[in-house]
């Protein structure tokens, strides 16, 4: 896996989400996240997210990608808190200094260029077919409209 240091505010995430300084000094969801349960660069006595903002440089914005929503962390945690909202606002960050995975930019060129999460080809639309579900086609309305707000907000489909 490739790790990518950077440096970012740890105030600036704090902002967004007051939640977080309660996040530091707690790692009861890191017993139950799959990240951490399964991820053997993180060590399980220490929150993830503390990992994260405690390192000089932070260790991979790219690693909040990890982070699949699962929202055990959320169920479990005793403060409270929104442990999945502060990997919504990092995944944010890190989608706009260009440093989410490759796949991610490929997701919304995707989307803006057909207004569908996923490749529509002859064999899915054959397998459509078959199950006797309408062909999917791309939407020049839906397309239209995803573009307005593409371009509204600065959306990018490439990393930096």
């Amino acid at each position: 896996m490739e790790v990518i240091r950077i440096k970012y505010d740890k105030d600036d995430i704090i902002q967004k989400s007051e939640e977080v300084e309660v996040c530091f000094k707690c790692s009861a969801c890191s017993l139950f996240c799959p990240v951490t349960l399964n991820v053997s660069k993180y060590d399980i006595e220490n929150a993830f997210i503390a990992q994260l903002f405690n390192a000089e440089e932070s260790v991979a914005l790219k690693d909040v990608w990890m982070c699949c929503v699962c929202e055990k962390c959320l169920m479990i945690c005793p403060q409270n808190a929104d442990p999945s909202e502060v990997f919504n606002n990092l995944k944010q960050l890190s989608y706009l200094k260009g440093l989410a995975p490759a796949s991610v930019y490929g997701l919304a060129k995707q989307i803006l260029k057909t207004g569908i999460a996923f490749e529509i080809g002859a064999k899915l639309n054959a397998n459509r077919k078959k199950q006797n579900l309408r062909e999917l086609t791309p939407n020049d309305n839906v397309i239209k409209d995803l573009k307005i707000l593409a371009e509204k907000t600065a959306l990018k489909t490439e990393a930096d």
